[in-house]
């Protein structure tokens, strides 16, 4: 009997060395009680609260020379789903991706992924929110000991099944239409690109790293034309340190079309220029690691019509940048009734204090104000500069191994005429007293094998 367990164990561990199978769980519930989020709530208004959950279970499979990870994920709301039903159609596919090891720098990834460079700034997993953000794409991806990283991506994307259309009319032709984006030609609502094509480097050295993307999306005009157009974002990341002192930033501008206009029996571009800068320090020797930064983020002149200069951060994580209340650029352009962009000045202090081995608190102080004016239909009158100050804070606790607690609150302070006028366009709306945000979750990510 001890020599048959040996043998199993020696096969399991020869097994082991030519192929790894891994299974992970998450189990995230979330309740919101959502007091002005994302813009201010009125006097007659009743807050929201629910609780939303997040079910994953990820299982990956990997050999000497290829590997694949599927992500399948439930996200609903409690309560959305009858307590009898046979299906809710809430399950989906997060990541589903095949990769080829060429080498031991070089990997081929081709599937549905997450893609994340540079802090999240350009292109995010958006892992706050339940369902997350993934993409279909083909990627290679190199990496040496020497410091160098060079990644290629490029998507091809297509319209389904959706409209009930029968199989056979896939067997010629294209979609260059590609549905998801809002109706207007402003870059932060722009369909799904039918093509993108992105070249990423990055050198990390001894006092820090430096990487330079390029990234071009091609658009169609609309469902009925032939006619195309692009735009393409070049950024720059410079991260030093010397010592306990971290600083650094980034650098992104886009250019190229926002969109096709009809004019004088032709389609003209509507030219798009649109630039972010951030730059920040952090002490690392101080409590609380204190980071001071700054981010600019280009708005639209709205005097201005066939011209788009508002940057857009497009595949970014916005929830981590421009306050946990998702004012700006979360699901919004921040721009008022015409869709424009009114930019936006961030100047921000950051801290996270470790208060033992299990508890630590994070800490936001966020200075807003747009760059653009904006006037007011009504009256006339002009808005620009100071929005409102936000505070965020968020607690966390290792409850045990794979379970963590997370509480947190955030609230906006001294909201003015120029938020309204850019939330509801009418400067003299009344709001509430209390603009604030809270919520609690707790998440289990086990790890069955």
């Amino acid at each position: 009997m001890k020599t048959l367990f040996a043998l199993i164990l020696l096969l399991c561990t020869a097994g082991a060395s030519y192929a790894q199978f891994t299974l992970e769980g998450q189990f995230r519930p979330r309740t919101e009680l959502r007091n002005g989020f994302k813009k201010p709530i009125l006097p007659s208004q009743e807050p929201a609260f629910f609780t939303e959950q997040r079910s994953r279970l990820i299982a990956g499979y990997k050999t000497e020379k290829f590997g694949v990870k599927f992500s399948i994920q439930d996200v609903r709301i409690w309560g959305e789903t009858g307590q009898i039903n046979k299906s809710d159609q809430l399950l989906s596919a997060h990541e589903a991706y095949g990769e080829y090891y060429a080498s031991d720098k070089s990997t081929f990834r081709i599937g549905r992924q997450e893609v994340i460079y540079d802090g999240h700034r350009l292109f995010g997993s958006l892992d706050w929110a339940a369902q997350g953000r993934s993409l279909d794409a083909l990627r290679y991806l190199y990496k040496d000991d020497k410091g160098n990283q060079f990644d290629v991506m490029a998507a091809w994307n297509q319209e389904g099944y959706g409209d009930g259309t029968p199989e056979p009319a896939k067997l010629v032709g294209n979609d260059y239409y590609i549905a998801g984006g809002g109706g207007t030609n402003r870059i932060f609502n722009l369909t799904i690109p039918k093509a993108q094509f992105m070249g990423y480097y990055k050198k990390t050295f001894k006092s820090g790293d430096i990487a330079f993307m390029v990234l071009d999306d091609l658009y169609n005009a609309n469902d009925s034309t032939s006619e195309k157009y692009s735009n393409v974002t070049v950024g720059v990341t410079p991260n030093f340190s010397s010592g306990k002192l971290k600083f650094g930033g980034q650098f992104y501008f886009t250019g190229g079309a926002a969109g096709k206009s009809y004019a004088a029996g032709s389609y003209e571009n509507i030219d798009l220029s649109g630039y972010m800068v951030n730059a920040y320090i952090q002490h690392t020797g101080i409590a609380g690691a204190p980071l001071l930064g700054v981010d600019y983020l280009s708005g639209d002149d709205e005097s201005t019509s066939d011209k788009v200069e508002g940057w857009s951060p497009k595949y970014g994580t916005n929830h981590k940048f421009y306050g946990f209340m998702d004012y700006f650029y979360v699901g919004n352009g921040h721009g008022g009734a015409d869709a424009k962009s009114a930019g936006l000045l961030d100047i921000y202090l950051k801290t996270t204090f470790k208060l033992s081995d299990k508890a630590k608190l994070l800490g936001h102080l966020h200075y807003f104000a747009s760059t653009e004016e904006r006037t007011n239909a009504t009256s006339g009158e002009s808005f620009k500069g100071f929005l409102g100050t936000e505070l965020d804070l968020v607690f966390n606790y290792a409850l045990a191994k794979g379970v963590n607690l997370g509480v947190g609150y955030s609230q906006i302070f001294g909201t003015s005429d120029t938020m309204k006028q850019l939330k509801y366009d009418n400067p003299d709306i009344e709001i509430g007293n209390m603009q604030s945000w809270a919520w609690v979750m707790i998440a289990f990510t086990p790890k069955f094998l």
